[in-house]
């Protein structure tokens, strides 16, 4: 049995690494200065962080029309697949998962939607272990089942450098941030089943890695395997360095934060994520990476 596995822009996985591991993406749209965009499509990471900082207006972003899965769905069915697992967006976050889910029944095939609960390269991580895991041939209940029990698992620490960004998008206020920018504090927040919430505040810039580490050190004993990602929009070597050392990462994802989650956000962020893996699970992932 062959599936296909399809995911969206926002998991932040490059057009190489899409084109690799054989997964097909649909892109959300960008729109900025009176024009849309396809996040990751027409619009580079990189440039658009250049861009970002000097924009009057935030970019609005808006979620795949059900006709753009169609295509991808019906693209990969005509190729022989057997069957397609579809990894998307958390749904609180985007209409993504709802636009997937309209097209899933649109089409004649067998096809899943799983809203992978994350974002960035969250999403990125339960993309990864389904194409790996269908390129040894699961079908697509096992490798739908799989990613179901994973996502349950699945976190990750973000933490702004700007508060800017946040405030702009509505989902804090105005005075909170004036009075983190006075104070010139730093929140890191976790996403975890879908919601974003508080984990910590640090103040200032140089508090955030100790803070992530923190975290996850809280999250997931030292030393144990796990799948890890570093999203970011400036420099997270030293971060990805200590993560190296104090825990056993079998596999990683690094890469810059697209588009539709840096109008978010604002450059200049970090975004830690983890997968911890029992036993099973380990050497399930090592018999495909090596």
């Amino acid at each position: 049995m062959t599936v296909a596995v399809v995911t969206d822009s926002t998991a932040d996985l490059s057009a190489d690494w899409l084109s690799r591991h054989g997964v097909s993406m649909v892109p959300l749209t960008v729109t900025f200065n009176g024009r849309s965009y396809q996040d990751r499509v027409e619009l580079d990471p990189l440039d658009f962080l250049g861009k970002l900082p000097d924009l009057s207006e935030p970019p609005k972003t808006s979620a795949p029309a059900p006709g753009a899965f169609v295509r991808v769905y019906t693209e990969c069915l005509n190729q022989g697949k057997d069957g397609i697992l579809s990894i998307h967006l958390a749904q609180g976050l985007s209409g993504t998962v709802r636009s997937a889910e309209v097209a899933a029944r649109m089409v004649d095939g067998p096809i899943r939607v799983i809203d992978g609960e994350s974002a960035s390269l969250g999403t990125g991580l339960l993309v990864w272990w389904a194409s790996c895991r269908a390129a040894l041939g699961l079908d697509l209940e096992t490798l739908a089942d799989e990613v179901q029990q994973l996502k349950e698992k699945l976190f990750a620490l973000t933490a702004p450098v700007t508060l800017e960004y946040l405030a702009r998008g509505g989902r804090i206020g105005q005075a909170a941030r004036l009075l983190g920018t006075l104070l010139d504090m730093k929140p890191v927040l976790v996403l975890e089943h879908g919601t974003f919430r508080p984990e910590r505040k640090v103040r200032g810039e140089r508090q955030i890695v100790p803070a992530l580490l923190a975290s996850l050190k809280s999250r997931i004993e030292p030393g144990r395997p796990i799948l890890a990602a570093m999203g970011h929009s400036g420099n997270t070597q030293a971060l990805k360095e200590a993560v190296a050392e104090g825990w056993r990462v079998v596999g990683w994802l690094d890469g810059v934060i697209g588009p539709v989650i840096s109008s978010h956000i604002g450059p200049g962020a970090y975004g830690l994520i983890a997968l911890p893996l029992n036993d099973v699970q380990c050497k399930d992932i090592e018999e495909v990476l090596g």
